[in-house]
């Protein structure tokens, strides 16, 4: 955790404490008046006093999401990574920058007593009516250069046979129905239990495909636009190397309601998946070893080659994890606020990328996302772990769409 006890200035800093001297009830973090725990956080840790765990918070005035980096180490390289994307004029950087969120800078808050750090990005899922998310980690390998051995054994155990058979994993999501406008949460221990063909099957309920319903194609094709834009990138950087960095897909469900009607009387069925089909139709990429990328590249090669390519053609259901408890996000109904602070974000339009989101698809967004452990490229090689991993989650989503007549 960030942490500067010994400052004076810590006290003058907006605070986040957990009240405990409630007389009637379970004790409540308490929040500055502008922010509030982000409700649709499906990965990391959410906020929990007891166990002093920080999770993101929104700023409802100016719709700015808090990310806290909450390990020095990590959290200084995602900073470092975001500020060096901002200034760069590199063209790898200056392409990655389209699928980055927004960041505005970082601010600092007193949580629990401690001075904790939090970067500032644009919300993707602004202007959204019932948002459905996932966090798809991507990569066959999610441990970085500098991991420890026993870091390393952890990471390998971790979605093994979905980072093994496809390359990625599902770390959790949240989807409104379409038919009942029901929100359902699956968090990282339901992900964890995801096997081969469960990842398809989350991917379909994600997608909100109904048994005995067509697939809606434009929302699959929405996505893969994204993906092919993200795969056709890391076809050709040679910059940067990403370990245990995600993909954050979301999409409006009422608007999929409204503009993607079902059609009754349909009698195709949505795809069903088991682990042969799987296997068939998506085999397995071959893991690469140790790869080492190059931070050199031939800035007017990759700007003539991106230029030819751009050219070529919901009440909320909680779902209990593996101890049978429920998502702590629950909870945050019950937060109370402090009262109002002086805190305030200035979210001036100098952070990375160009700010499209205004002007782009508003109901369908991808984003990369999780930065603490990127690193420059060596040796003139590509990022294979990443590409791959990419590339695995569009032929699959590509087998879905194609599963099913045309909506």
């Amino acid at each position: 955790m960030t942490t500067i006890d010994s400052d004076d200035d810590i006290e003058k800093l907006p605070h986040i404490q957990w009240d405990n001297t409630a007389a009637t009830g379970p004790a409540d973090c308490m929040f500055p008046g502008e922010l509030t725990p982000l409700k649709c956080q499906i990965a990391g840790h959410p906020f929990n006093g007891e166990r002093q765990t920080i999770g993101m918070l929104i700023c409802r005035r100016t719709g700015c999401i808090l990310k806290p980096a909450t390990k020095v180490i990590l959290g200084e390289r995602e900073i470092a990574f975001y500020e060096n994307l901002k200034n760069s004029h590199d063209p790898v950087a200056m392409e990655l920058k389209k699928f980055v969120p927004r960041y505005y800078g970082t601010t600092e808050l007193r949580v629990f007593n401690n001075r904790t750090k939090f970067l500032m990005l644009r919300n993707i899922t602004k202007g959204m009516a019932e948002p459905c998310v996932i966090d798809i980690k991507i990569g066959f390998r999610t441990w970085d250069p500098l991991a420890t051995p026993e870091k390393r054994k952890t990471e390998e155990l971790k979605y093994a046979e979905s980072k093994r058979t496809y390359g990625f994993c599902i770390t959790g999501y949240q989807v409104y129905s379409v038919l009942s406008g029901r929100l359902r949460k699956y968090d990282r221990d339901y992900g964890k239990q995801l096997g081969v063909s469960g990842v398809a099957e989350a991917l379909e309920d994600f997608l909100n495909i109904i048994p005995g319903k067509p697939v809606c194609k434009q929302l699959v094709s929405e996505i893969l636009t994204y993906l092919y834009k993200i795969e056709q990138l890391f076809n050709m950087q040679q910059k940067y190397c990403f370990y245990s960095s995600s993909l954050l897909v979301a999409y409006d469900a009422q608007h999929l309601r409204q503009h993607c009607p079902l059609k009754d009387g349909s009698s195709v069925s949505a795809p069903k998946f088991d682990k042969e089909t799987i296997r068939e139709t998506v085999p397995p990429v071959t893991v690469p070893e140790v790869h080492q990328y190059s931070s050199e590249t031939n800035d007017s090669t990759f700007s003539s080659r991106m230029k030819k390519s751009e050219s070529e053609p919901a009440p909320c259901e909680q779902i209990p994890n593996q101890s049978g408890s429920c998502n702590s996000n629950a909870n945050t109904d019950r937060l109370r606020r402090t009262s109002p602070s002086q805190f305030s974000l200035s979210c001036a339009n100098d952070g990375t990328g160009v700010d499209d989101e205004d002007t782009e698809n508003t109901w369908v967004r991808v984003k990369m996302i999780d930065f603490t452990h990127v690193f420059p490229g060596e040796n003139n090689d590509l990022d294979r772990n990443y590409r791959d991993g990419i590339h695995m989650l569009i032929r699959l989503l590509n087998l879905i769409k194609k599963s099913d007549c045309v909506h």
